[in-house]
């Protein structure tokens, strides 16, 4: 409530990528991306979205206790940084990063 900043790291040292090329996790050849921006609740219209996005994979959530105050929340990216070469950061727009085609 104070503060909805936040940032998430993804690494392919998650990954069996780096052992199998015998890259040290702190090397940037073993690739991350860095999301930053803020948590959002949902609002009403998102809410169906968004739970069946989560108790389809996680489906004992649905039975968490309620006096929790759990809520549905997206996170809204506003900065990507890719580190994977030598040289620094790469920066990409979340435009560019939600039009790549797979």
């Amino acid at each position: 409530q104070i503060n909805s900043n936040a940032s998430l790291t993804v690494s392919l040292a998650q990954t069996p990528y780096c052992k199998k090329h015998k890259y040290d996790p702190q090397n940037p050849l073993c690739a991350h991306i860095i999301f930053c921006g803020s948590i959002v609740k949902v609002n009403d219209s998102e809410a169906g979205l968004a739970k069946k996005a989560l108790f389809s994979r996680h489906p004992e959530m649905e039975s968490w206790p309620k006096d929790h105050n759990w809520f549905f929340a997206k996170f809204n990216i506003t900065n990507i940084w890719v580190l994977d070469y030598f040289g620094g950061l790469k920066i990409v727009t979340p435009e560019e990063y939600y039009n790549v085609k797979p």
